[in-house]
């Protein structure tokens, strides 16, 4: 991603990339008032969707977010979804503010921001205000459009002057803004442009000229329609209209924690069915774990969600919980990993020395403390002993049916977060899924170390006199007793980490189980008809390059598990997608990850091969 070269005239910033103020020098906040963020109304809905074209400083966000704060009448929730190709450091940012006078009027918004700004990387960074959620999406705009998906109520084209950046408003670009909006969505730019105009035409935008800001017009255009052919169907979401918010989730791990307090900011009634008889006694329940990213070679799907889904969990920890990340160690221990290393030494997620990366984002993290205090913000009434069989439907609402139970009914949406539980309770044709036995080792401490280390196994720092490594990987073992083989093979994963005259003592072992698929990516997304699958793709090995019809699925069931060792990083962008899915929002993630996650994945493969 580049970085924004950026000078001041006469206190306003000014772009060196596109010979261009950032906006108007003279009155920028009446100006940003005028073409957008009072160009408007809001409606009285759930959501309300704004999209911007060049995030910049971000004043259009900043002014938008005042004004819904301030309004009476206006949505529940308000999602701004920004896209900036030119990054501009935080204390530049900062210095914008102060330069221009708008420090003070800001500060408590601006501050909040930087707390949380990301690195200068590409990727879709998500920020939590008060009823309104920031996604700031890193990338150009050619390639990002694509990757969203979402139906904005309004758009801001903010990224400069069509004559000194004819790229944010070619046909292109257009047409994804086009497939991103909904009927009536309003386009608003300072620009009165007759090749921006032509190209807003072609894509059935009805567009009129009306008085500029200090100048004589500018454009406003509004969406009539338009057709577009989707050639992956299969993985598209189906928008659901419905009013109920009453809600079961399977499951009180991570996944089902993030779910609930992702749901509850949406007002939606939570109730969790767990099969044990407390909260701590699944996979979530290690006194420490380290939160820290697989280090693949670049632009690897699997590399590329784990990266994106460690600094948004890191992030969405420190937002909401205050984690205060205290970095990770991750070695290369063999050659494979030592390329992969080499190939990202210059991602600034891993400061790469070596056959070492330090994750700063990252550190070790108390499992127990993040699911019992999510459950707890969430308001989420959890039932424990109910161990889940199936659901039954009536009246388009779910009854649940438990092993020693009474049905519990009338709800109306159903979300299976059961971790390596759900082979039990969900059978796919094509979905295999694995139980995976795993045993952490408490040993004497035998390492002073204040970050947490990660190679063969990890290590965590010394916690209430004891000292964490782990975790072994057994698919075949399903004995939920600890034994000293798995100790031995624990203490044998951390011998580089030893000078070799150590006594390691065991002071204590845990047993966890985790779902993996056979793909290494979680499960996530709406449960699928196969039988609907089957036959209306059967035939994907001679059409899959051709347009495809819509999915259809299971009506308001829901699927977010197999999310293997790194929960506590992918479980955070699961709940938002599902959050998605539910109340037709941004994805929270970029569109490629959806279908890397989606559960069809597995039978589209077997069609598209003819199988």
């Amino acid at each position: 991603m580049q970085k924004a070269r950026l000078i001041f005239k006469d206190n306003t910033p000014f772009s060196l990339d596109f010979d261009d103020f950032y906006f108007n020098s003279k009155d920028g906040v009446n100006e940003s008032k005028f073409v957008y963020t009072q160009a408007f109304e809001f409606t009285e809905d759930e959501n309300f969707i704004i999209a911007e074209l060049g995030f910049g400083i971000g004043l259009n966000f900043f002014l938008s977010l005042k004004r819904f704060l301030n309004s009476t009448k206006r949505p529940k929730r308000l999602f701004y979804v920004s896209l900036e190709n030119f990054y501009i450091d935080k204390e530049l940012l900062r210095e914008c503010y102060k330069r221009l006078n708008l420090y003070e009027e800001f500060k408590e918004l601006l501050e909040l921001f930087l707390e949380f700004y990301p690195k200068n990387k590409e990727g879709y960074y998500r920020f939590y205000f008060k009823d309104c959620f920031l996604d700031l999406v890193f990338k150009d705009a050619v390639f990002s459009l694509k990757e969203l998906d979402f139906k904005a109520d309004v758009w801001f084209l903010d990224g400069f002057s069509p004559s000194k950046n004819k790229t944010m408003f070619d046909e292109e670009i257009i047409k994804e803004i086009a497939r991103l909006s909904k009927i009536n969505t309003q386009i608003l730019t300072f620009s009165a442009s007759s090749f921006l105009q032509k190209n807003l035409k072609k894509y059935n935008f009805e567009v009129q000229k009306v008085k500029g800001f200090k100048k004589r017009e500018m454009i406003k255009a509004c969406f009539k329609g338009f057709e577009f052919e989707c050639k992956e169907a299969y993985f598209s979401r189906v928008k659901k209209d419905f009013k109920g918010k009453k809600l079961a989730i399977i499951g009180a791990g991570i996944s089902a924690a993030s779910l609930a307090y992702e749901l509850s900011l949406r007002g939606f009634e939570i109730e969790i069915f767990e099969k044990n008889t407390k909260l701590f006694e699944n996979a979530s329940t290690n006194a420490s774990g380290i939160l820290s990213s697989l280090i693949l070679k670049p632009e690897v799907v699997l590399g590329e969600l784990s990266q994106n889904a460690f600094i948004e969990a890191s992030r969405f920890y420190q937002q909401i919980l205050g984690f205060k990340p205290q970095g990770v160690y991750e070695f290369a221990y063999n050659e494979l990993m030592q390329t992969r290393f080499d190939l990202q030494k210059d991602n600034v997620l891993f400061q790469i020395c070596d056959n070492r990366a330090f994750l700063e984002d990252g550190g070790v993290i108390e499992p127990k403390t993040i699911v019992s205090e999510l459950l707890r913000l969430s308001g989420a009434k959890i039932h424990f002993g109910y161990e889940f069989m199936h659901f039954t439907k009536d009246d388009n609402k779910f009854s649940l049916h438990f092993n020693t139970q009474n049905s519990k009914s009338g709800f109306d949406i159903l979300i299976y977060a059961s971790g390596a539980d759900t082979k039990k309770i969900l059978s796919y044709e094509a979905m295999n899924l694995s139980k995976v036995r795993g045993q952490v080792t408490l040993l004497k401490p035998f390492l002073d170390t204040k970050f947490a280390l990660s190679s063969k196994a990890y290590i965590t720092p010394i916690k209430n006199d004891l000292q964490l490594i782990g975790a072994t990987y057994d698919r075949l073992n399903e004995d939920i007793n600890p034994t000293q083989k798995d100790n031995e093979e624990n203490i044998q994963n951390i011998k580089e980490f030893l000078q070799g005259n150590e006594k390691l003592v065991v002071q204590g072992a845990k047993v966890a189980f985790r779902s993996y698929s056979s793909d290494r990516f979680a499960i996530i997304g709406p449960a699928y008809d196969e039988e609907f699958y089957k036959k209306s793709y059967k035939a994907l090995l001679w059409t899959k390059d051709k347009p495809q019809i819509l999915p259809q699925n299971i009506e308001n069931l829901y699927l977010d598990f197999a999310h293997g060792s790194r929960g506590f990083s992918t479980a955070i962008l699961g709940a938002r997608y599902i959050c998605a899915l539910i109340c037709n929002e941004p994805l929270g993630l970029f569109k490629s990850f959806t279908h890397a996650i989606h559960p069809a994945r597995f039978l589209i493969r077997k069609l598209k091969k003819g199988l």
